[in-house]
């Protein structure tokens, strides 16, 4: 399976729960995830999307512990059996309250990793 059955399988089910699964791109800040999900009730949420047992680079990783850090629900999602989980979580998460975790694909934890151009220890 690729990364785009995935993706489209997750805007799909967004799309099915009234919300946008907008591609999220950004000039400005590399690593950022792939879509910007949008719910009713003023929900939104991150979603790196990969294929089959594909994991997210350390940047992205770096960005998911950023966009936390915020309050903003970032999943990553590789099989399409993971999506229903997703959704569940977001229709019953709402701003302000711990953001959701350990649902979607595992994402291995950034250990004192130092990324070009950052200079001193771990961000």
């Amino acid at each position: 399976m690729r990364e785009s059955e995935v993706e489209k399988a997750f805007v799909d089910a967004v799309r099915e729960a009234g919300g946008k699964a907008v591609k999220f791109t950004s000039q400005t800040m590399n690593g950022v995830p792939d879509r910007l999900v949008l719910l009713p009730g003023g929900r939104c949420a991150f979603a790196e999307l990969k294929a089959p047992g594909k994991q997210m680079r350390k940047l992205q990783r770096k960005r998911r512990e950023q966009l936390l850090a915020l309050g903003f629900p970032v999943f990553c999602v590789d099989r399409p059996e993971q999506i229903q989980s997703v959704m569940e979580s977001l229709r019953k998460w709402k701003p302000g309250e711990p953001v959701p975790t350990g649902i979607g694909a595992e994402i291995p934890e950034r250990k004192n990793m130092v990324l070009p151009g950052e200079g001193g220890g771990a961000r």
